[in-house]
């Protein structure tokens, strides 16, 4: 087995069946990989899974946790039965919209040193890469710039990166069993930063590529109904990622910042 690729569901059904047609068109009608990939579903929704379609390359691979256990964790549980070489990270709410992702494949295969590649992330409303996508890693000039000096998600050539978005990534298994999975800490976001930095601290250093060759269609962000939830998991994550990865000083001031930032919300708010 050479590919298996993970998705989490979470409120975003219609999506998931949108994204298993796009692979079942591109990747199981593809004679030379139909038999070398499987899909393994991780089902974060209150209610169990049912795919009303035969997929074969799913093969009742279906896990429901009951409820939603966040990103990481859910992925980590795909994991374990994942018979690829490689794990494949793919959003629900993302469509393939051609055969390169058996490009990058071939990639990754002639190019030993990856650890983790990623794919380019079309958005849907724009039709042009996704912003912020792949990068360097996060620092208060990150914060402060967005990563926006180099752009590396507008280039048209491999780029290499320190992270890249698990929107749609893909990791040696190898590697990605070594440093233990994602980090359960991390509920949503930033996570995928955190797995491309620690798997580039390996003894070996491997090489996190972002891959513009193949491509994704993103419907971003559709699993989230309420945004303030939405916005306080992405600062806990943030913070989270800081304390971890930078100075204690500079975690501080992030968080004071947000401290300041919920006492203004509040007041006026309030007012």
């Amino acid at each position: 087995m050479k590919l298996s690729i993970i998705i989490v569901n979470y409120q975003s059904y219609q999506h998931l069946l949108s994204c298993l047609k796009s692979i079942d068109k591109f990747l199981y009608s593809n004679k030379k990989i139909k038999n070398h990939f499987e899909v393994i579903l991780v089902n974060n929704d209150k209610k169990n899974l049912t795919i009303p379609i035969n997929y074969p390359f799913i093969n009742d691979k279906i896990i429901n946790t009951g409820k939603n256990v966040g990103f990481g964790i859910a992925n980590n549980l795909g994991t374990i039965m994942a018979n690829g070489k490689y794990l494949m990270f793919l959003n629900p709410d993302t469509i393939l919209t051609d055969n390169s992702l058996i490009r990058s494949l071939n990639y990754l295969e002639k190019n030993k040193n990856i650890g983790a590649l990623g794919l380019s992330i079309i958005d849907n409303n724009r039709k042009t890469p996704q912003n912020w996508s792949c990068g360097k890693k996060l620092t208060w000039g990150g914060i402060l710039f967005r990563n926006t000096i180099n752009k590396p998600w507008n280039k048209k050539t491999p780029q290499k990166v320190d992270w890249t978005s698990g929107t749609a990534l893909i990791v040696q298994k190898s590697l990605f069993k070594k440093i233990k999975g994602f980090d359960k800490n991390f509920f949503m976001y930033f996570e995928d930063q955190d797995l491309c930095l620690r798997i580039k601290e390996l003894p070996s250093h491997p090489k996190i590529i972002y891959y513009p060759e193949a491509q994704v269609l993103h419907f971003n962000g559709k699993s989230w109904k309420n945004k303030t939830r939405q916005k306080k998991a992405y600062q806990t994550s943030q913070l989270y990622f800081f304390k971890k990865h930078n100075t204690f000083i500079g975690y501080l001031m992030l968080k004071l910042i947000y401290q300041i930032k919920n006492i203004f919300k509040n007041f006026t708010h309030h007012n």
